[in-house]
This record gives structure tokens, sequence and C-alpha cells, in this order.
């Protein structure tokens, strides 16, 4: 059997050899070198992915970082950058992550333009990274940079439905931030009705994309009942009042249902909202100047004393939105901008209950004496 495997084996043709003295060459996996380490980029990969998926942020992002430096226009640059943005995002560094996203977007494109195709897969990172950026943007407050997104989320064919919820609350979100509160109802009016049609948020948790349309809604409510102004007093006082009031209920209510995100970030911005909607009522109200018939500093401080004991309530109401918004920024270890917000608001109320309780203990009256006025008032004006 020896001999017969090598009279077969002497029969083959033999491999072809390179001329005596010809260079061998040997397919080898470039390295990448940094001051610290030589590494294959199948190595460093390795180690990204490892990291991004124990949740080391900050790991993860300095591997794909490195990834992407070494290639920025390799076969893999799309999918790591991507994984760069998660990184960057699990780090908190948000603005970094958008610019991440962003530049997807502007490599595919450049990508396309230079070879007229685009790969399907390049295609699902670019649909996924302006998804990404729009809520990163939200979070930023970009709101220019929101709406952009927006655009060219609802201008691509292959965004599904819900891609298309987070484009149109983008662009409603950003369009009322901008000032522009018809085109952002009509935004943020669509793609409510396309949740309530396909009974996306119809649980007790809201996905960030009806979330997101719930506070877009509840700004446009606010906006507009907060274009209803006391100074100069209107002649149809009640009725205006009547309307801002209800303008800031049906807010809140829209802003309510944000607060069931599944992301606290979009309970906390609709807390804080709510909270500052009965400041900026009640502050508007006391800057009602008081009536011409008003001559002696008494009469001027009995008008003061009865705004400020009649509308307390607001800054009351307002104070406890506050708190119920900071409480639970606690229970979720929330400590962004918002819940920050909340605190700064939260101590500025407090100092304006206590200004006011100091203005009303130096009139020559008690609180008790100035309620009990403003209610035989109240009792007059209704029986009439």
């Amino acid at each position: 059997m020896a001999l017969s495997l090598a009279l077969t084996s002497g029969c083959a043709p033999s491999a072809r050899r390179p001329p005596a003295g010809a260079p061998t060459v040997v397919q080898a996996e470039a390295r990448i070198v940094t001051p610290t380490e030589v590494a294959t980029e199948s190595e460093l990969a390795d180690r990204a992915e490892r990291a991004l998926m124990e949740q080391r942020w900050r790991d993860a992002a300095a591997a794909y970082g490195l990834l992407v430096d070494a290639d920025p226009n390799g076969p893999r640059a799309v999918a790591y950058r991507f994984n760069l943005g998660l990184a960057l995002e699990g780090a908190e560094e948000r603005a970094r992550a958008r610019d991440a996203y962003v530049e997807i977007a502007r490599v595919a494109q450049d990508a396309a333009a230079a070879t007229a195709t685009a790969t399907a897969a390049t295609a699902t990172f670019v649909r996924r990274a302006l998804v990404r950026a729009a809520t990163l943007d939200a979070y930023l407050e970009a709101w220019d940079a929101l709406a952009q997104m927006g655009d060219a989320l609802l201008a691509r064919e292959d965004i599904d439905v819900v891609d298309r919820l987070v484009g149109l609350g983008a662009r409603g979100l950003a369009r009322i931030e901008l000032g522009d509160d018809a085109r952002a109802s009509h935004d943020i009016l669509d793609g409510l009705d396309l949740a309530d049609g396909m009974h996306y948020g119809d649980r007790d948790v809201l996905p960030v994309a009806v979330a997101q349309l719930r506070f877009a809604l509840g700004e446009v409510r606010r906006v507009r009942s907060e274009r209803i102004q006391f100074d100069p007093l209107p002649p149809d006082f009640l009725d205006a009042l009547e309307r801002r009031c209800a303008g800031l209920l049906d807010a809140q209510t829209a802003y309510a249902e944000a607060v069931r995100s599944v992301d606290p970030h979009w309970a906390a911005m609709a807390g804080y909202r709510v909270g500052a909607m009965y400041r900026a009522l009640h502050d508007d109200l006391m800057r009602i100047p008081a009536p011409e018939t008003s001559r002696t500093d008494r009469q001027k401080q009995i008008f003061f004393a009865f705004m400020h004991v009649r509308y307390r309530v607001l800054l009351e109401k307002g104070l406890r939105e506050l708190e119920q918004t900071i409480a639970l920024g606690e229970r979720a270890n929330d400590d962004s901008e918002w819940i920050r917000r909340a605190q700064d608001a939260k101590r500025e109320m407090q100092a304006s209950l206590s200004a006011e309780d100091a203005a009303l203990a130096s009139m020559p009256f008690t609180k008790a004496e100035i309620q009990t006025a403003l209610d035989l008032l109240q009792k007059r004006t209704r029986g009439r």
C-alpha cells in the first residue's frame, strides 16, 4: 500500500514552484498600530464587540474609534461607526454619538454617489442611524437638526411604520419648538393617527416614538394657550381666563400620556412642562395692573392681596407637579438636564411662595380676612 501511494503520488503533476530566489508571498492581515499596542483588525473588532456586549461603553468606543480611523471607507466602516455611536450613547456622550450617526449617512451618500450603488446592508445602517440621530437631537434640543433628521427619514422609501412615527414626531416637535405650531400640529396628528391605527402604544408603557408625539402635542397646546395674555386686561377677562385654563388642562393631558414613556427622559420633560405651565399662568395673572379705581396705597394693597390669595393655588399646583417629577427622577436614577431644571424651578417657586407670605404678612389685614372677603365677592359674582 505504501508503494502504491508513493507511485500514485509520483505520477501526479507537481505543484508549480516559484523560481529560485523569488520572494514568497504571504497573505497577512493588516495590523493597526497604536502608541500602546499592535493588533489586527479582527482582534480589535472582537475586543470592541465584547466591550459593547458587556456595556463597557468607553472601552468599546475607544476600540471602534480606532477601527474607524484605521480604514474610514473600508467594507466594515459603516458597521463600526454605528457601533461607535451605540457605545458613545451608552457613555452618555450624546453629541458625539449623534455626530457618529450623521457621519454614517454622509459617508454612505458619498459612496453611493461614487459607485451609483448602495448595498442593502448599508442602507439599513443609514436608516437606523437616522432614527438614532433623531432621538439624540431631541435629547440635545437641537431643533434645526431634528427637523432635518425628520425630513431625511420621511423622504426615504425603505422606512417602516415605526420609523415613520419617529420621523413625524421629530419633525413635529422641531417645528413647534421653532415656532411653527400649524405645520407641527399636522405632523403630530398624522403620527398619532398612524399609531392609533396600528394600536402602537396601547399598553401601559409608551414606546419612545409615541411618547415623543404625545409630548409634542402637549407643546402645541401649551404654546397656543399661553398666547392668551391678560396685560392689557381683555374686556372679556373671565372668558379669556377660562380659555387659558382649558388650554392648560388639554396640554397637561397630553403631557400625562408622555409621562408613561419607557424612556424616563420624556417623563422628566413632560413633568417639568406641567409645573412650568402653572407657574407661567400665575406670573401672567400677577402682571395684571391694579384697576384705575385703586387710587390709594391701601386699595392697591387690597388688590395685590386679592390676586395673590386667589391664584396662589396655581403655584402650589405647579410645585406639586415638580415634586412628583423630581421623585420620579430619583426612582429612575435620572440626573438629566430636565430633572435639574425641575429642581431649579421648585426652588424658585418655593421662594415665590415665601415672598408672597412675607408681603401679605406686612399688610394691615390678615390672610384669613382677605380670603373671607374674596369668598364673599365670588358669591356675589355668582349670584348676579
